[in-house]
């Protein structure tokens, strides 16, 4: 057993580094979850549009309490990076350039990253402000929701000020906080996306892409447990 785990692990180490994706960006992606209180959430990949000057992912909240009809916009780049391109509600929204960096692969705790942006009105595009938007990968951890439990890292931002740019009411990708006190992390698992996040209550993944997620093989035990060599 252990000279077969020695065999697999220099298989491993001799592979090309592979980026971790930690939104899966695929028309028809969908994620499922249910808040604290029993509120239901959808957001749906819907596909590739032009955005501004680019052709990012358009990920739509089809079933949502505070945010019904959101549209926010995103890509991934070779590294594995989470970039934001803005988003459109009600008849407005904003467009960043260039796009904020959510998640800068690969994630280590204590990690940090900023994105200095020009932030620009829809659908006048007209210019607003420029800010520096900075986050961090603050824990590491296995997250349990009802769809599971998922090795993630939760990011949030040490900067006041990018919860200040749109008066405190909105995220930057537009979702509503009722509740400025509850703005915490969001929680971001490499395969999956976004599983648990806390802005106004408590949202946790229920599925995904249609399907129950493993509750095992994502977990960081599961991981350490490949190197104990136990026979």
């Amino acid at each position: 057993m252990k000279l077969r785990l020695v065999f697999f692990l220099i298989l491993v180490w001799s592979m090309p580094a592979v980026a971790e994706d930690y939104l899966p960006l695929q028309t028809g992606n969908f994620w499922s979850y249910v808040t604290s209180g029993g509120d239901q959430e959808m957001r749906v990949v819907t596909g590739q549009v032009p955005f501004f000057q680019g052709m990012p992912y358009a990920i739509e909240h089809t079933i949502s309490v505070s945010d019904q009809g959101l549209v926010n916009y995103w890509t991934l780049d070779p590294d594995g990076d989470v970039l934001l391109w803005g988003f459109f509600r009600d008849g407005w929204g904003y467009v960043y350039e260039p796009p904020i960096v959510m998640v800068d692969a690969p994630l280590a705790v204590g990690k940090s990253w900023s994105t200095n942006v020009d932030i620009i009105s829809l659908p006048d595009t007209s210019y607003v402000t420029t800010a520096d938007l900075q986050y961090f990968a603050a824990e590491a951890q296995d997250v349990i929701v009802p769809a599971g439990i998922f090795a993630s890292f939760g990011i949030g931002s040490p900067d006041p000020g990018a919860k200040s740019l749109l008066g405190g009411r909105y995220t930057l990708w537009g979702t509503l906080v009722t509740d400025k006190a509850n703005e915490e992390l969001t929680w971001y698992s490499a395969g999956v996306g976004v599983v648990q996040e806390r802005i106004s209550s408590l949202l946790m993944l229920e599925t995904y892409t249609d399907r129950p997620v493993s509750v095992e093989m994502t977990t960081w035990g599961g991981v350490k447990a490949l190197y104990r060599g136990n026979d």
